[in-house]
């Protein structure tokens, strides 16, 4: 008589325990990128810029390559951050002449050293790199204080 339920109560936990093993699809899924401004600085602006500005020399195609790959990456990313984002200024401030003018300056100063990069010119490709600091700094000193004052 025992060995029914002995059976059956296997038989059903063999059975549950897979499933309550398996993630739920709403757990398997990885966590949406954060789209705010800041996210977009730190983790895509930011490493892109440092790749330009901290250029040496160089030399073979492949290193030329990382470094338009990076100028490609800050444009593209400041095109999205131009747009906005989730964060609780950042459709204020994507609204605003002074935030866009900045963005238009970094975009320009970001083209100016694919050109550089084009032409593997490193004189115009540290110029074009001082462009785009100067910007960025003056947008971090009207938008975002703290990180402008971190830099030193």
């Amino acid at each position: 008589m025992h060995r029914p339920c002995f059976v059956a109560i296997m038989l059903t936990l063999t059975v549950i325990a897979p499933a309550a093993e398996e993630e739920s699809p709403a757990a398997a899924a990885p966590p949406e990128a954060e789209n705010t401004i800041m996210a977009m600085m730190v983790e895509t602006i930011t490493p892109a810029t440092d790749t330009l500005w901290g250029v040496d020399d160089p030399q073979t195609d492949e290193e030329w390559q990382l470094l338009d790959d990076a100028a490609v990456t800050v444009i593209e990313t400041f095109e999205k951050v131009r747009r906005g984002g989730d964060g609780p200024n950042d459709n204020k401030w994507a609204s605003e002449d002074k935030f866009l003018a900045y963005i238009d300056e970094e975009i320009a100063a970001s083209e100016a050293a694919r050109a550089a990069i084009a032409a593997k010119d490193l004189d115009a490709l540290f110029s074009a790199g001082d462009a785009l600091y100067t910007p960025c700094e003056n947008c971090h000193i009207d938008y975002n204080p703290g990180v402008a004052e971190e830099a030193y």
